[in-house]
C-alpha cells in the first residue's frame, strides 16, 4: 500500500507540475495578446470627450461658455440659429415662424451686483439663462434676474438644470411664471436636432467636430 501510495503521490506531483506549466503558458499567451490589443489600439478604456479628459465635465461655467459659443449664429458650428430658436420656442410654446436676429450673446453679464449666465440679445426677444449643473441657487437668485431683465425687449427666462427642476429662487408670482425650466437632456436632443437639420455643419462648418463631442460630453454627464 505504501508503494502504491508513492505512485499516485508521484503521479499526482507530475499532473500538477504538467497542468501548472500548461496554465503559465496560457497566461503567458493571454497576457501578449492584452498588450498587443493595447499597441495596436483595440484596448480602449477610459473618456472619449474632452471636456472629461480636461476635468471639466460638470464645471458650470465651462458648461455656460460652450452654451454661448453654440448659441452664436456665425460661430464655426454651422448651426446657425438652430439651437437659439429651439430655445426661443420652448420659452414661448410657439415655433418661431420667421429667422431669428441675434444680435448678441453675453456670458456673465452682471447687473445690480446678481450674475446672469447668458443672455441673448435678439432684433425682437431677450433670452436670460441661468445655468445649474451642481451648485445650488444663491438666495433670491431667480427673483433678482427677472427684475434685472424684465425691462428688455420681450423677455423670456429659462432655467437650466440636469434634471428640468423648478428654481426655488422664483418665489415672487412674476418670477414664477416668467422662468420656464428646462433639463440638460433635453438641450441634448435639441443641439442634435439642429446638427442633423444643419447644411452648413455637413458641408462646411469645421467646428462641427467639437459640437459632436460635446454631444457626448452630454450624453455621459445627463442621463
Amino acid at each position: 500500500m505504501c508503494a502504491m501510495e508513492r505512485e499516485w503521490d508521484e503521479i499526482a506531483v507530475r499532473w500538477m507540475g504538467r497542468l501548472l506549466a500548461e496554465w503559465r503558458e496560457a497566461m503567458t499567451e493571454m497576457r501578449c495578446h492584452h498588450d498587443r490589443l493595447i499597441s495596436d489600439g483595440l484596448w480602449l478604456t477610459g473618456p472619449s470627450d474632452f471636456l472629461e479628459i480636461v476635468g471639466l465635465a460638470r464645471h458650470e461655467n465651462t458648461h455656460s461658455r460652450m452654451l454661448k459659443w453654440l448659441l452664436t449664429p456665425t460661430a464655426r458650428h454651422g448651426l446657425g440659429s438652430g439651437l437659439v430658436e429651439r430655445l426661443v420656442e420652448h420659452c414661448t410654446g410657439e415655433p418661431v415662424s420667421v429667422p431669428l436676429a441675434v444680435r448678441k450673446v453675453a456670458f456673465s453679464e452682471w447687473r445690480n451686483d446678481r450674475e446672469a449666465d447668458l443672455v441673448v440679445w435678439g432684433g425682437n426677444f431677450t433670452l436670460v439663462i441661468e445655468n445649474k449643473v451642481d451648485a445650488s441657487e444663491q438666495p433670491s437668485q431667480c427673483d433678482d434676474l427677472y427684475e434685472n431683465f424684465k425691462n428688455e425687449k420681450a423677455p423670456l427666462f429659462l432655467f437650466l438644470t440636469p434634471d428640468g427642476r423648478k428654481p426655488h429662487t422664483a418665489t415672487t408670482r412674476f418670477a414664477q411664471y416668467a422662468f420656464k425650466t428646462l433639463s440638460w437632456p433635453k438641450v441634448r436632443a435639441m443641439l442634435e436636432e439642429a446638427l442633423n437639420e444643419s447644411r452648413s455643419a455637413a458641408e462646411v462648418a469645421s467646428g462641427v467636430d467639437v459640437v459632436r463631442n460635446y454631444l457626448r460630453t452630454l450624453k455621459e454627464q445627463f442621463r
